[in-house]
């Protein structure tokens, strides 16, 4: 009884000593909900939104996803009270009071951990409350607001708790309150950083590298509750699945057992020390050395492209010295003692050589990668020099994706541009691709690939290939109709879809003088839409490779309707990889526009141009410079062969063509100007 009274009493003093932590946290909510509230509120009514638009935005504000008021509420908050509710620990005088007072070590422990959890959750509730209230008075408070805003309640305070326990662990394994912070930020940012390092490894060493989204990237970029914060956030219906909160709470209760181990074996003594426990530190500082020394020699490889091998052995070796000297002076506290045990400064070494030599002898065969048919889940293509690997897709892409795995011909295709890809060679102006006999290749061309495996599981490839030797296997693509329902997204859209998340159409013509939205009404809009994908999916390799573009579509992303995905979904919508193209042959579609008043010229006019410049022209002295054309004869024998940047669908050979800038009349001041190419064969004798 006399236990539990004294405990109760200390719970007491330690609330009144750190009394300013919760009012802190309190103003912090307090600004963060209520008052943003207040002052949200009367910008969305004073902008003419509409109560549904209001009660939509007042939602997401208080959840937290359109504001970062609170993530950074969360992770200040677990900081604040980490450090201050452990840090008597760095104090061999407070240490030795607490430790003699009649009561468990335990229980003192439990007391703070629970004090922390509370700092944060009371706080943040009562300011939810009063959201709540600022949503009555504003007659804007609905379920679907409540249950929002207690999901990220519930999901705020998680993440806090993971973050909480990792800022005690840190201040558990040092003696000195600002190494716990330091050690804090190590324990938070070791596994992204060495999740970073391992993309750059692969980024150099490997010629098909594409992606970091495997298995063992994700646990890395996982491992740090702030990073995991972010990629596990909540989706648009505000629904977090199970397997976020089984992860959590196990993580947090594998992280308070691993601070109640460490705070039972804590010496008293290790109060200012740098480092609480002595062969765990050495651990820790292993894995620090191995890190910096394996960034030091990736970026003394890349710093020059000659002699690149020993440079990269010159970075070992100097980042090896470096960090353990640091290290060293920083755990001692003496400057004499830099290079002491310097069998760890030498096993740093030996790991950080390993490591490297895995990737640099590409040991694992990440290049040689290629599945067996029957091996293949799902297959996707992108044509391009990014492929965005968090992309969901829908029923039918996902369907899509399975049946062009099963396709012969699709897998040949991926397999000749595997084995003829071309290689990468570091030359003074830079890493360059050759083809395999040591040609220059006439256009490089970069093939994407997404490699569905057995098991959930994806590989991601990019292979740089030479355009004019595979151009006829990429155009064949095009002529399977489950390629374009993975690459354009607008394929696979239901008519709901199309009104709904679709906000606007932006048209631009090939000539590039005009850009307008599509004027129509959303029914207008649809069905211009549909009959546009009808004559998309019926386009052939031939139309693409025979016609030039008229114009394209650019579509824009309905934000209200994706919400915090909107910039993302933006992107992924207008298309990975050739784009909304119109061309001549969309009969049905340039029909729509025409009675929309908008028209797409097949070329540019004589009357409509002022001048042509070439790039790179070189004079009668071999010198490189810009020419300007404005002979009338010489533009007009120019036009019929110009194609606008912005109609480039990709299958342009560039080698027959010259870049240069049309200078269109009228504009204004500043005129309007519109990059292009033109074909050599129509390109006059310049005077």
């Amino acid at each position: 009884m006399k236990s539990k009274i004294l405990s109760f009493s200390i719970l007491k003093e330690s609330m009144k000593k750190q009394v300013w932590v919760p009012a802190l946290i309190t103003l912090g909510f307090f600004l963060s909900l209520p008052v943003m509230g207040m002052v949200y509120l009367e910008i969305l009514q004073t902008g003419g939104r509409t109560q549904m638009e209001i009660i939509e935005a007042y939602s997401r504000l208080i959840a937290g996803t359109r504001f970062p008021f609170l993530a950074m509420m969360m992770v200040g908050s677990a900081v604040l009270t980490g450090v201050s509710g452990f840090s008597w620990l760095h104090s061999r005088v407070k240490t030795d009071f607490y430790h003699s007072l009649p009561i468990r070590r335990e229980k003192i422990f439990l007391n703070q951990i629970v004090l922390g959890i509370l700092y944060f959750v009371v706080p943040y509730l009562v300011n939810l409350l009063l959201a709540y209230v600022v949503g009555i008075i504003h007659g804007i408070l609905r379920g679907e607001l409540v249950r929002m805003s207690l999901v990220s309640f519930l999901y705020q305070s998680l993440f806090y708790v993971l973050l909480y326990l990792v800022v005690v662990l840190a201040m558990l394994l040092t003696g000195k309150v600002v190494a716990g912070v330091c050690g804090a930020f190590v324990l938070n940012f070791y596994a992204p950083v060495m999740s970073l390092l391992l993309q750059g490894l692969s980024a150099t060493f490997f010629e098909t590298y594409a992606s970091g989204d495997t298995l063992l990237w994700k646990i890395l970029e996982k491992g740090s509750p702030v990073f995991a914060y972010f990629t596990c956030q909540p989706d648009n219906s505000f629904v977090i699945s199970g397997k976020v909160w089984g992860i959590g709470i196990f993580a947090a209760a594998v992280l308070l057992a691993l601070c109640f181990f460490l705070y039972r074996k804590r010496p008293s003594e290790a109060a200012g020390r740098t480092v609480a426990f002595f062969r765990l530190g050495k651990v820790i500082q292993y894995m620090i050395e191995v890190v910096i020394i394996v960034g030091s020699g990736i970026l003394f490889c890349n710093i020059t492209v000659r002699a690149p091998l020993a440079w990269m052995v010159f970075g070992i070796l100097l980042g090896g010295v470096l960090s353990h000297g640091i290290l060293e002076v920083i755990y001692e506290g003496d400057i004499r003692r830099a290079m002491a045990h310097t069998w760890m400064m030498g096993a740093s070494i030996v790991t950080s050589m390993l490591i490297i030599g895995i990737f640099y002898g590409d040991v694992l065969g990440y290049d040689d990668f290629f599945p067996k048919q029957d091996q293949l889940q799902s297959v996707r293509i992108c044509m391009g020099y990014d492929m965005y690997t968090g992309q969901g897709y829908d029923r039918e892409q996902e369907e899509a994706m399975e049946r062009l795995a099963e396709d012969p011909h699709v897998y040949e295709v991926l397999r000749e541009i595997k084995e003829g890809r071309l290689v990468q060679v570091k030359t003074a102006e830079g890493t360059e691709h050759r083809r395999q006999d040591g040609t220059d290749p006439s256009q490089i061309r970069c093939v994407s690939v997404e490699y569905g495996l057995g098991g959930g599981r994806k590989a991601f490839r990019s292979y740089y290939v030479d355009f004019e030797q595979f151009c006829t296997l990429l155009l064949s693509l095009y002529d399977n109709t489950e390629y374009k329902k993975i690459i354009y997204p607008l394929a696979t859209l239901t008519e709901e879809e199309l009104e709904k998340c679709i906000d606007r159409v932006e048209i631009t013509s090939g000539t590039g003088d005009m850009e307008s939205p599509f004027t129509g009404n959303v029914q207008a809009r649809t069905e211009f839409l549909k009959t546009y994908r009808a004559e998309l999916m019926q386009m052939d390799a031939e139309t693409l490779a025979g016609e030039v573009p008229v114009g394209r579509l650019e579509l824009v992303a309905d934000r209200d309707f994706y919400g915090d995905e909107w910039y993302l979904m933006g992107e992924w919508m207008d298309a990975e990889d050739s784009g909304y193209f119109i061309y001549p042959s969309f009969t049905r579609t340039l029909a729509m526009l025409e009675e929309q008043g908008v028209e797409m010229p097949e070329g540019f006019s004589l009357d409509n141009v002022k001048s042509v410049v070439v790039y790179d022209y070189r004079d009668e002295n071999e010198n490189v410079v810009d020419k300007t054309i404005k002979d009338r004869e010489q533009i007009a024998k120019i036009l019929p062969g110009l194609v606008s940047a912005d109609c480039n669908n990709g299958f342009i050979p560039f080698e027959d063509y010259v870049d240069v800038r049309v200078d269109l009349a009228g504009g204004g001041e500043y005129g309007i100007s519109v990059q292009c190419m033109v074909r050599k064969g129509q390109m006059p004798e310049l005077q």
